[in-house]
């Protein structure tokens, strides 16, 4: 008789499923365990910290009682109490996991000495985000005189069975000039089969800070970022023609060794008029 899981079993493994959610799926997955567990107040108890981790990694927005602009979940935003950072309209706010949604929102005191060349570099990313992303949210946070960007853009599109979220992350040095950041692009297509797109690379690179203009600095910071991120775009749409037109194509014919397609509906009738034949 096998034995049965204990409640901390179950919730480990609930955990890592959630975690695990593709982009725009997780109410999807949270509904599923749910049904599985059959225990829901349990449920709700265990994936509480689970729930914040996922919400927190793929940088989910929520909006601001009061506010029209989208506001990143992130990490970076965030203080010790738990309290997340929205700078842009310069208030602190608390996040219910389970829905998610801002449920605390108090006024946030900038720190003068940085609060100017990170106002003039959120404003140019919020600029190359228009531009290069169709729902792109992103921030700007100041932190130990450093700079750190993170930028979002999800892609749901359940009727053609597919989702995708394109994640960015940049940390400046203004002294120096260094930016280094991180890429994480995840795809999932569920038409007649499971297909996942996981992709995850790093990248240091300089830009000139030589200027006394915060809005130059900003310019200069954002065209390096620009131009990274638009060569490692341009690399994973080659890479993957690649594989659909060789790659592909040599783990499998297009077609049989007679050159044509196989007419399913005439196999399917030809099978059954034999099991007939069979009979009489």
């Amino acid at each position: 008789m096998e034995k049965e899981l204990s409640l901390e079993e179950k919730i480990k493994i609930v955990t890592s499923f959630l975690l695990d959610s593709p982009p725009g799926e997780i109410n999807d997955v949270y509904t599923d365990l749910q049904t599985l567990m059959n225990d829901d107040a349990a449920f709700k108890e265990g994936i509480l910290s689970a729930l914040e981790e996922y919400n927190t990694k793929q940088y989910i927005t929520v909006k601001l009682p009061g506010q029209e602009h989208e506001v990143i979940i992130s990490k970076y935003g965030q203080s010790e109490n738990g309290l997340f950072v929205d700078p842009k309209s310069r208030q602190i706010f608390r996040v219910d996991h389970m829905l998610p949604e801002a449920t605390v929102v108090e006024s946030l005191e900038p720190d003068e000495e940085t609060e100017p060349l990170r106002a003039a570099l959120e404003k140019a990313v919020e600029d190359y985000v228009i531009d290069h992303y169709p729902k792109g949210v992103s921030a700007v946070y100041s932190k130990d005189q450093k700079l750190t960007i993170v930028i979002v853009d999800n892609k749901y599109n359940p009727d053609n069975y597919w989702n995708g979220r394109w994640r960015s992350t940049w940390f400046i040095s203004p002294d120096s000039g260094d930016i280094k950041g991180n890429v994480i692009v995840n795809v999932h297509y569920y038409e007649d089969g499971n297909v996942q797109l996981n992709c995850n690379k790093d990248f240091e690179l300089t830009a000139n800070t030589n200027f006394e203009n915060h809005a130059l600095a900003a310019a200069a910071y954002v065209k390096q970022i620009g131009k990274v991120e638009n060569e490692f775009q341009a690399s994973l749409i080659e890479a993957y023609a690649d594989l659909s037109d060789n790659t592909f194509k040599s783990l499998r014919r297009a077609l049989p060794l007679t050159r044509n397609k196989l007419d399913w509906d005439k196999i399917s009738n030809y099978n059954i008029k034999q099991e007939l034949n069979k009979e009489k």
